[in-house]
C-alpha cells in the first residue's frame, strides 16, 4: 500500500510494511519480501528486532547501547549505534537522500522509535486478536487470534536475553487461546476437536499437569478409557523424567477413578453442531468490556436505526463525546447485539494508530472482516475487487502497475469504487453495520468519502456509525463541515454521549466491586474525582486494588488509602493532549495545575509575570487559547477552570521538583 506521506514529506509517498516476527524475521514491502542482502550490517537488524519486540516500539538510546554494546566503551558504542541506525534506515528505504528523514525510524531527543503508522508487527496483530479472543470467547474468535500465530517469536535468536520475556509472554498467550478453544470447543459437544487443543498444548509444556487431567477426563468421559490410561502414564513420564516429581495426588485419584470405571460417561453429541468460523465473530473490538451501565437508552436508539436499515432504510450516525465517556463501550455492546441478529459487522477497532491515512478505517474494518474468512472467499473478493489487493493485507499485496503515486485520481477512483460495491454486495444478504472509530483524528479523504456514503444510506441496508472525540472537533476543519452538512440535509443522525448521572456512577461503582458493600464516603469520592466519566472510575478503582489500597474485609470494601494515585491510562490520555503543544502552553498548564481546580486571568498573567524568564501576554493568551480549544480547560466564573480533577492532578505530579519551586514562588510572587 502506497500513501501520500503529508505529516512527513509531502515530496514522497510511503509503503506500508509488514515486520514479521512469529515463525522468523522477515520483511515484507509491496514489491515483496525485503532480501537478506538489503541489511548491510546485522547490528542494523537486531536494532529493527529489538524495537519491534518492545510493547511500545521505542526505546531511548542509553536502553539501546546497554543491551546490544554492554561491554563497549562509550565513543564506540555510539559510533556502532550510528552505523546501525544509518544501516536500518536505507534497508527500509534504500533511496532516503542524507539527512533526509526516515519515514519508518525516527530519533528524536534520544528515544528511537518505529513508525506504526507505516510499520504493521505480526506480534501485535497476534496479541490484538488473542486479547479479543479471550473476551469474546467464541470459537471463530479463538481460531482467527490461533491463525495469526505463525511460530515462535524469532526463533533465530532464541538465547538473546532481550528476546526472550517477549517471547514467552506470546507463547503463554497461545496456550491460552489453545485452552479457551478447547473449553468453546468441548461446551459445543466437539470433544474430539476440544482434545487435539489440550494435545497441542501439552507438545508445547508437557509439565502442565492439570491439562494432563483435564484430557484424561475429557477421554473418560467420552468413553476412550484405554486413552485415558495412557495419558496419565504420558504425564507420569514427563513429571518424572523433566522434575523427577510424581504426580499430584489429585491426577493419581483421577486415574483410580477411570482405572475403576467411575467416571461417568457424557451423552454423544453431533461435531458438525460447531463452526470454525460461526457468525457470532467477524471483525476486531479488541477493548475489554467493563459493564454495562446508563446507556441504554442509546442503546435502543442504535436497535431502531438497525431494525431500520433492515428494512432497507439505512443510516448513518456520528457518535461524540470527551475521551474516556463510554463511546467504544456503547458501540461495542450495540455490536455484539447486532452480530447475534445475523448482521455482517466490519469495524475499525479501537485502536486508530493509522487513522492519518487515506481511507485508513475503510482498510482496517475490511482487514479485520476478511482476515476471518475462508481462503477460498478471500481469493473471490480479491477477483472480484483487485483495486483492494493494493490496500487489504489478507487478500495478499499485489505489485499492481499503478499506485497511488502515479495515477493518484484514478487509483483513488477504483479503490472508492471497489468498497463501495464490496459493502453494497455485502448488504445483499444481511445488513450491513459499518463501524469507524476516532474520526477525529483521521485523513481528510476519510471524512469526504464517509460523506458521499452518507448520501447513499438510506437506499441500503447499512448501517454507519462513526465516533470522534469532541475536543478533537476543529472548527472549520473537515470533520466539522462534514457534520454540519449532513445534519443540516438530514443524511446523519449526531448523538453527543454526555458523563455518567450520579446515580449511574454509583451503579458502576458497585458494579466493578462485586461481592462486598461499598459506603457513601468512597461513591462520593470517586464520583468528585471523576465527575462521571466510566474511564476514570474504573482505572481509579483498578489502580487503588492493584496498589492494596482497596480492599474487601468481612464483605466491606475498605480504603487503606485516601489518597489515589493518577491511574496511568489517565496520564496517557492528557500526555496526548499536552505533548503536541508547544512550551509556553505547557507551562501554562502547570501554573493553572499548581494554582488549584481554578484560577482567574489576572492571578495567571500576574504569575505568568513573574516567572524566570518571564512569559508574555501573548503568549499566555495563545496559552490559554490552546487549552480551551482540547478541552483541557473551560471558562467558569469569570476564569478558568480544569473539567476533571484528575487531569489537573496528572499535570502537576508530571512536575519535577525544580519545576514545582519554580511555579510555586512565581505563583506566590503574584499573590503578594
Amino acid at each position: 500500500m502506497v500513501v501520500s506521506n503529508g505529516a512527513k514529506s509531502s515530496e514522497r509517498a510511503v509503503a506500508l510494511v509488514r515486520l514479521g516476527l512469529l515463525g522468523g524475521f522477515r520483511v515484507e514491502q509491496v514489491h515483496g519480501v525485503l532480501p537478506d542482502s538489503a541489511w548491510q550490517r546485522r547490528s542494523a537488524k537486531v536494532l529493527t528486532k529489538l524495537l519491534a519486540t518492545n510493547p511500545c516500539h521505542a526505546l531511548h538510546r542509553e536502553q539501546i547501547l546497554e543491551i546490544l554494546w554492554r561491554d563497549v566503551d562509550v565513543q564506540s558504542s555510539l559510533n556502532s549505534f550510528g552505523k546501525a541506525l544509518y544501516a536500518a534506515r536505507r534497508a527500509f528505504e534504500p533511496e532516503l537522500l542524507p539527512r533526509e528523514e526516515s519515514a519508518y525510524l525516527h530519533l528524536k531527543d534520544e528515544m528511537l522509535a518505529l513508525d506504526t503508522e507505516f510499520v504493521l508487527i505480526d506480534s501485535d496483530d497476534f496479541q490484538q486478536l488473542a486479547e479479543q479472543a479471550l473476551r469474546l470467547g467464541t470459537v471463530s474468535a479463538y481460531e482467527s487470534a490461533l491463525a495469526a500465530y505463525t511460530g515462535e517469536l524469532l526463533p533465530e535468536d532464541r538465547y538473546e536475553d532481550w528476546s526472550v520475556q517477549h517471547r514467552r509472554f506470546l507463547a503463554e498467550l497461545h496456550i491460552q487461546l489453545l485452552l479457551g478453544l478447547a473449553d468453546a470447543l468441548e461446551k459445543g459437544g466437539a470433544y474430539g476437536q476440544a482434545a487435539n487443543r489440550l494435545r497441542a498444548v501439552l507438545h508445547q509444556d508437557p509439565l502442565l499437569e492439570d491439562v494432563h487431567r483435564r484430557l484424561m477426563r475429557l477421554y473418560a468421559e467420552t468413553g476412550a478409557r484405554q486413552q485415558a490410561l495412557r495419558q496419565f502414564q504420558f504425564c507420569q513420564d514427563a513429571l518424572r523424567r523433566e522434575l523427577n516429581m510424581m504426580p499430584e495426588r489429585e491426577t493419581e485419584a483421577l486415574y483410580e477413578d477411570v482405572l475403576a470405571n467411575r467416571i461417568q460417561r457424557r451423552a454423544p453429541m453431533l461435531e458438525s453442531g460447531v463452526s470454525v468460523f460461526d457468525s457470532s465473530h467477524r471483525t476486531g473490538d479488541f477493548a475489554l468490556a467493563p459493564p454495562f451501565v446508563g446507556r441504554h437508552r442509546m442503546l435502543q436508539l442504535l436497535r431502531e436505526q438497525l431494525k431500520r436499515a433492515e428494512q432497507g432504510d439505512g443510516s448513518m450516525i456520528l457518535l461524540s463525546g470527551e475521551a474516556g465517556v463510554g463511546k467504544n463501550r456503547l458501540v461495542t455492546e450495540f455490536v455484539g447485539e447486532a452480530r447475534r441478529r445475523a448482521v455482517t459487522v466490519l469495524s475499525s477497532g479501537s485502536r486508530a494508530h493509522s487513522n492519518r491515512l487515506p481511507y485508513a478505517p475503510f482498510v482496517v474494518a475490511l482487514e479485520a472482516y476478511l482476515a476471518s474468512r475462508p481462503a477460498s472467499e478471500r481469493t473471490m473478493i480479491a477477483r472480484r475487487y483487485s483495486a483492494l489487493t493494493r490496500l487489504v493485507p489478507s487478500l495478499g499485496i499485489r505489485n499492481q502497475p499503478s499506485t497511488f503515486a502515479d495515477r493518484p485520481c484514478d487509483d483513488h477512483l477504483d479503490l472508492l469504487l471497489a468498497i463501495m460495491r464490496l459493502l453494497t454486495d455485502l448488504s445483499e444478504t444481511e445488513t450491513l453495520v459499518l463501524v469507524l472509530r476516532d474520526l477525529h483524528d483521521t485523513h481528510f479523504s476519510t471524512v469526504e468519502f464517509l460523506q458521499y456514503l452518507a448520501h447513499l444510506t438510506n437506499q441500503r441496508r447499512w448501517l454507519i456509525i462513526g465516533t470522534f472525540r469532541e475536543e478533537g472537533l476543529e472548527a472549520g476543519g473537515e470533520l466539522q463541515r462534514m457534520l454540519d452538512a449532513t445534519t443540516r440535509d438530514r443524511l446523519c443522525l449526531h448523538l453527543e454521549l454526555q458523563r455518567l448521572t450520579r446515580p449511574d456512577c454509583d451503579q458502576l461503582v458497585r458494579a466493578l466491586l462485586p461481592g462486598g458493600v461499598v459506603n457513601d464516603a468512597f461513591l462520593d469520592r470517586i464520583y468528585t474525582l471523576s465527575l462521571g466519566n466510566p474511564l476514570f472510575m474504573e482505572e481509579l478503582i483498578r489502580g487503588m486494588q492493584e496498589r492494596n489500597q482497596l480492599v474487601l474485609v468481612d464483605g466491606y470494601w475498605l480504603e487503606a488509602s485516601s489518597s489515589p494515585c493518577v491511574p496511568k491510562r489517565v496520564r496517557a490520555l492528557v500526555e496526548m493532549r499536552v505533548v503536541p503543544m508547544d512550551e509556553s502552553a505547557r507551562l501554562v498548564l502547570a501554573l493553572s495545575a499548581a494554582a488549584g481546580m481554578e484560577t482567574t486571568l489576572t492571578e495567571l498573567r500576574a504569575a505568568a509575570a513573574a516567572l524566570q524568564p518571564p512569559l508574555s501576554d501573548g503568549a499566555l493568551f495563545d496559552a490559554l487559547d490552546r487549552a480551551l480549544k482540547v478541552r483541557i480547560l473551560e471558562e467558569r466564573n469569570g476564569g478558568y477552570a480544569f473539567r476533571h480533577p484528575l487531569v489537573r492532578a496528572a499535570l502537576y505530579e508530571e512536575l519535577p521538583s525544580h519545576r514545582r519551586a519554580q511555579i510555586h514562588a512565581a505563583l506566590a510572587e503574584a499573590a503578594v
